[in-house]
């Protein structure tokens, strides 16, 4: 199972760059025809909070109805505990918070494959990025 990251649905929000909306594109249609892969709640947030900051907000809806939509996603809770733990990895891998967050998700559900554009996440040895 692989985890999707925020960056592979704000690629086709905005279409943009090609190259990487047509790999978004892609990965999406793979979830579509039934990989299996999972996502977090706190991947979802930030994409709505994308939309929300580029003044998208009607898009809201059905970004959340587009991803419901995907029955072999799973769409994995966070708790305070995971935030807390997330932070040790702020500094152990130098990424940022969200990302962090996203490790530490991955971590709890032993996923070591992730779909993601963020190079950040190659300087963790066990995970393997995917772009493509």
């Amino acid at each position: 199972m692989r985890f999707v990251d925020a960056n592979v649905f704000i690629y086709v929000l905005v279409k943009s760059p090609k190259k990487d909306y047509e790999i978004s594109k892609r990965i999406l249609k793979r979830i579509e025809n039934g990989e299996e892969t999972a996502t977090s709640l706190a991947v979802i947030q930030e994409v709505v909070d994308w939309l929300e900051y580029n003044n998208r907000k009607k898009e809201v809806r059905s970004f959340l109805t587009a991803v419901n939509s995907y029955l072999t996603m799973n769409k994995l809770n966070i708790t305070w505990g995971d935030l807390l733990t997330a932070l040790d990895d702020v500094d152990e891998h130098k990424i940022d918070f969200v990302d962090a967050l996203t490790l530490q998700t991955m971590k709890k559900n032993k996923i070591n494959e992730i779909y993601s554009n963020d190079k950040d996440f190659d300087r963790v040895k066990w995970i393997e990025r995917i772009w493509e």
